[in-house]
């Protein structure tokens, strides 16, 4: 009997891939033929967290590192990205990292998958690495044989892909809920103004202003507050959770390795379902005992609260220190800012009647980036980092919001 076998599945590598690379993790989107998919970094997931085990003889990074930064927290290297060009070091195990071997290890990581998917790739950096950073970074980059097409300011790439949903007075994306804890969204009006983006990381909550006009964005003013980073809301969740336990049942999941790391590990999931104005029951289970704890969307916004409106209030102030003429026609929160608890209702109790407040999908920032490829490729663009003003595309050109919008499983 004659077999045969079927070829493996040979990718589109015409298609351009966008990586957003931020102090926690990578996404990555590839688009191509006016179709976008997420691209599996770290199968069967398709993020690759920054977390770096040195537990073992290699060092490992991703879900393994995740694994342990609760467990054994010394024994992990994490939040690096804001540490290049610092003399900083993790002695982790027989290892001994920087931030820029740790960036190294990131790009190797990501070599293989992206090679798979294109040859022509655009990465967007966090707005708070400066120049020096920025350059390390595509170092990195190259030395890993990253087929590099451009860098730029991640939300300063979304704005520049949705600038036309701005312009044009339509929402920058459709938030539904299930539940009435969704802040309402405000209605636009269109032509030239001024939009914030939020997005959150393990070293900082960040804000951009942007000036949207007719043939360009331009950054106005940048902030940020590493004291609101995503570990302090995780950190809140964590104790207001352990807490809960104690009262049940009398004893803390924090007393056992174990039972706070797998606690840690449900809160992603967690987080993205009270979002929605879905109950989460998260499990503690330690060798002798267990517990499961219910917590509604308002128990996690009751934990967070000093944070959101911490938040709230910078965001306030940031606002009036920019130097807008007018204030912001609308606040958009990236799906890693938005899905904090509270923040959204915080932001619009502390901005005008007047600006939107919006979420935007987990794959914008990544989506908006691959679409900045073919506009370096054609030298519409110029070959440097994009920090301060990205010229809009021409009308013909077709932007990843509307290439996208979500970008698909892998299939």
């Amino acid at each position: 009997m004659l077999w045969s076998r079927k070829p493996a599945p040979v990718h589109e590598r015409s298609r351009a891939v966008g990586i957003d690379l931020t102090a926690s993790r990578v996404l990555a989107v590839g688009v191509s033929s006016g179709k976008a998919r997420t691209v599996a970094l770290d199968e069967p997931g398709a993020e690759l967290l920054l977390y770096i085990a040195g537990d073992r003889r290699a060092l490992a990074i991703g879900r393994a590192g995740y694994a342990l930064c609760r467990k054994l927290p010394h024994l992990v290297c994490s939040n690096f990205l804001s540490a290049l060009g610092q003399a900083r070091e993790w002695r982790i195990g027989r290892h001994t990292l920087t931030a820029e071997s740790a960036l190294a290890l990131v790009f190797e990581k990501l070599r293989k998958p992206v090679a798979l998917e294109s040859e022509a790739v655009a990465l967007s950096l966090p707005a708070y690495l400066g120049p020096a950073q920025v350059t390390r970074v595509v170092n990195a980059a190259n030395s890993s044989k990253f087929p590099l097409k451009g860098t730029a300011v991640g939300v300063l790439a979304l704005v520049a892909d949705r600038a036309s949903t701005l312009l044009s007075g339509k929402p920058a994306a459709m938030v539904t809920a299930d539940s009435d804890w969704i802040v309402p969204l405000r209605p636009t009006a269109g032509g030239p103004g001024a939009v914030v983006v939020l997005d959150v990381d393990e070293f900082a909550i960040s804000a951009i202003a942007v000036s949207v006009e007719r043939d360009l964005v331009r950054l106005v003013s940048s902030g940020v507050w590493p004291r609101l980073a995503l570990k302090a809301w995780k950190d809140k969740l964590l104790d207001g959770v352990a807490d809960r336990c104690v009262r049940l049942c009398r004893r803390d999941p924090r007393d056992s390795a174990d039972a706070e790391q797998a606690l840690f590990e449900q809160l992603d999931d967690a987080l993205d379902r009270t979002r929605t104005g879905q109950r989460v029951s998260l499990t503690v289970r330690t060798a002798h005992w267990f517990q499961d704890v219910i917590q509604q969307p308002e128990d996690f916004e009751s934990h967070c609260s000093t944070l959101a409106r911490t938040a709230g209030e910078s965001v306030r102030a940031f606002i009036a220190e920019a130097g807008l003429l007018t204030p912001p026609r609308a606040v958009w929160l990236t799906h890693s800012a938005g899905r904090l608890p509270g923040l959204v209702q915080a932001i619009h109790a502390n901005t005008s009647e007047s600006t939107a407040v919006e979420v935007l999908p987990a794959s914008a920032v990544a989506s908006a980036t691959a679409a900045l490829v073919t506009r370096w490729l054609s030298a519409e663009l110029p070959r440097t980092h994009l920090d301060s003003v990205i010229a809009l595309a021409k009308p013909t050109a077709v932007s990843a919001a509307e290439l996208g919008k979500k970008a698909s499983p892998r299939s």
